[in-house]
């Protein structure tokens, strides 16, 4: 018999009807003879158990694939390879989900944490938000997000112009470390064209609690965007500027990179000896980067670094009550104090202090907003803020000043045209579309910014661009002796740049230090909504409108009156001693009303402190002429519109007689900022002097602190006592 006929035999067999009668007689006698065998062999059970029980059939036949069974069955045979195989679908469906969840665990990341909020932000760099699906991790995609890095969390207090009220955070974890004070804000164009209130509260960071990481994890590494950045052309620019953009992750909201803050190292000035050097020429400094990063890290409970420690920032980030010139030609004139230095009986401080008059009417204004939208910046201290700061600087301007909005992140774009203040909405609008995303490309940005400003510059105004960033220059700069030259020749053009510092972490000082020294500017550090009031609203004429340029100092002491001399502080402004008469030689700026102090410590002449011995074969000078001046100081300025410098000059005497007692006391208060600096750096020359002397030097000469400032500043002396080491 063939195989066909088999088939056809069975084929016949199945169409063959059943008699149902038949069927039901066969099936009753199996189940009698089913129950009888049952009984038989369970009596006791039988006995027990009702009745309705012995026939309950919920589970029978539900495991009845896994039971043995006798391979001599003579049903259908086609029917068991059926089943068979369905057995091999489902354990493929098994290993394939096992499969998945090993892939799953596998991407886990556990670095990138997300507090608050699922991170949503766009990395589109426009007006109007594009609504285009987020494309899938690649896997160099993954591999940036598992960089290994620290964080710490930061609760954001949002600030509304329709509340009244600030919310307030518990304090930053101490050894997460970097972060403190912060104040960010609810998307600012959607508030009323009021200035914002004056009741400024500050609110400290907290770490996320661990419970909650793990779906804050499992959100952000799905997170990521392609760039696309659209640009608004005018008919001033005359062209659209375009640059494609990579795929790039942008880190979670709150995410801070931990021990990346970059800061030239200087060694501290050394102690000179008269006889052989006695010539000390220097450019002034204005900047107060350094004070505002020190305090934020001190309010995290650690020591700043070393290097970020710059003494003359941290003593001119005080505004000093100096008097003013009578005659306006002249912006400043010198207060020369002599007084005891308070960590050596036996030598003397020599402070110079200068102040800049007051401006009776404010100038026209054509500003460049340059802000930094990178990745980087996605953190509620850094993009946050810096929208609230520039919301407070639009307050102090005129109504027919004129602002434009430049961004930058993988590509250069213009996001506003110039604009009148009038317009203030309007501008707002523009800030508030900003959100954070994308490398960093900063050289294009400052030409970009450049470029706006040249194109509706005024003659009569102040043309400056304000850069506002983290100094996280990391794409786009082959040069960056290229790019300071760059902003040199735009500063002889009369467009000048300072340059806001914003966030901790991956903050570069030195190049943001550089471009506003080469830029004619200033350098601050805003690290809570307070300080920008400070920098941008009640010290803005300042900050804003020069009244001199290229102020250098030069001191010559006298060999028969000091032995020795320190300048404390201004390591990165020496000049060369032939630098001060030559006018190509670029230096600081003081603007309307600042203050700007050096200090020197001498050790007369027989005092005994003498630290250098003497040459055993130079000539020792017998001219005793001059034997009441310790030195001779020279200051030379440059106003705003010229380029031809003038000169000052004054004694330095040995006895000072009617010094008023407020003189005196802004010299020690100056003496107790320079003393602390100086504890901070390394205490290479306080002796035996410590915090608690700083603080007692700063009490008893705190004045009128119409803004509490001096009175922080003690406190922070007292939070360096127990600040752990970094």
């Amino acid at each position: 018999m063939q195989e066909d006929d088999l088939k056809k035999l069975l084929e016949e067999q199945r169409k063959q009807a059943i008699d149902p009668l038949a069927k039901t007689r066969a099936i009753n006698a199996a189940l009698a003879e089913f129950n009888a065998l049952h009984s038989a062999a369970n009596p006791q059970q039988q006995s027990a158990e009702p009745a309705s029980q012995k026939t309950q059939k919920k589970f029978q036949g539900f495991f009845n694939w896994l039971r043995l069974t006798s391979s001599s069955r003579t049903d259908n045979r086609s029917e068991d390879m059926f089943y068979a195989n369905q057995k091999w679908v489902l354990g493929g469906i098994a290993t394939a989900c096992v499969a998945v969840f090993g892939v799953m665990v596998s991407l886990y990341n556990p670095v990138l944490k997300v507090p608050g909020e699922p991170f949503g932000a766009s990395n589109t760099i426009e007006l109007r938000k594009p609504e285009t699906p987020a494309p899938a991790f690649s896997d160099d995609e993954r591999r940036q997000v598992a960089e290994p890095a620290k964080e710490v969390y930061e609760e954001e207090v949002r600030v509304s112009g329709l509340k009244d009220q600030l919310q307030n955070s518990i304090e930053i974890k101490r050894d997460a470390g970097k972060v403190a004070d912060a104040i960010s804000a609810e998307d600012i164009g959607a508030l009323p064209d009021t200035s914002l209130s004056e009741s400024l509260q500050r609110a400290e960071g907290f770490a996320a609690p661990p419970a909650t990481r793990a779906k804050r994890e499992s959100d952000a590494i799905a997170q990521t965007r392609t760039q696309s950045l659209s640009v608004n052309s005018t008919d001033k620019l005359g062209k659209v500027l375009t640059s494609p953009a990579r795929t790039d992750v942008i880190p979670p909201t709150g995410y801070h990179e931990e021990g990346r803050d970059r800061f030239e190292h200087f060694e501290t000035n050394p102690i000179k000896l008269t006889a052989e050097e006695p010539v000390s020429t220097f450019s002034i400094d204005v900047d107060t980067a350094s004070y505002s990063f020190v305090r934020r890290q001190l309010n995290s409970g650690v020591l700043p670094q070393k290097d970020a420690v710059r003494l003359e920032e941290m003593v001119n980030y005080f505004n000093y009550d100096y008097p003013v010139p009578d005659d306006k030609p002249v912006p400043f004139k010198p207060t020369l104090t002599v007084l005891p230095s308070p960590w050596h009986a036996d030598k003397k401080l020599i402070h110079i202090g200068i102040k800049g008059y007051a401006l009776q009417e404010q100038p026209k204004s054509n500003l460049v907003f340059l802000l930094d939208v990178s990745g980087s910046m996605n953190s509620p201290d850094k993009l946050p803020l810096v929208k609230q700061s520039m919301n407070l600087l639009l307050s102090k301007l005129r109504p027919d000043d004129t602002v434009a909005i430049a961004v930058y992140a993988g590509a250069a774009g213009a996001v506003l045209e110039p604009t009148k203040v009038a317009e203030k909405q309007k501008i707002l609008n523009a800030l508030n579309s900003l959100q954070a995303g994308g490398s960093t490309a900063g050289a294009q940005g400052i030409k970009l910014a450049y470029q706006l400003a040249e194109n509706a510059f005024q003659k009569d105004a102040v043309n400056r661009i304000i850069l506002a960033t983290d100094g996280d220059f990391n794409v786009g700069i082959t040069n960056r002796e290229e790019l300071k030259g760059f902003v040199e020749r735009q500063r002889d053009k009369g467009i000048f740049l300072s340059v806001l510092g914003f966030g901790a972490g991956n903050y570069h000082d030195q190049l943001m230090q550089n471009l506003a020294q080469n830029g004619n500017g200033v350098a601050a550090y805003i690290d809570t909504l307070s300080e920008a009031q400070k920098v941008l609203v009640t010290e803005a004429s300042s900050t804003l409108f020069p009244i001199a340029k290229d102020v250098k100092i030069q001191v010559e002491f006298n060999p028969a009156t000091v032995s020795e001399y320190r300048l404390l502080g201004y390591e990165t402004r020496k000049l060369n001693r032939e630098d001060f008469n030559n006018d190509a030689v670029d230096a600081g700026e003081i603007g309307a009303g600042h203050s700007v102090t050096a200090i020197y410590e001498i050790t007369p002449k027989g005092s005994g402190a003498t630290l250098i011995d003497a040459s055993r074969y130079a000539k020792t000078s017998s001219d005793t002429n001059n034997s009441n001046e310790y030195g001779f100081l020279k200051i030379r300025y440059k106003l705003p519109s010229e380029t031809t410098s003038k000169l000052i000059t004054q004694v330095i005497p040995t006895t000072q007689s009617g010094i008023e007692q407020k003189q005196l006391q802004e010299a020690e208060f100056a003496a107790s900022v320079a003393g602390f600096a100086q504890l901070l750096k390394n205490g290479r020359y306080t002796g035996d002097w410590k915090y608690e002397d700083a603080i007692n030097l700063a009490q008893a000469n705190k004045g009128n602190d119409e803004y509490g400032y001096r009175t922080e500043f003690v406190q922070l002396i007292r939070k360096a006592m127990t600040a752990s080491k970094m």
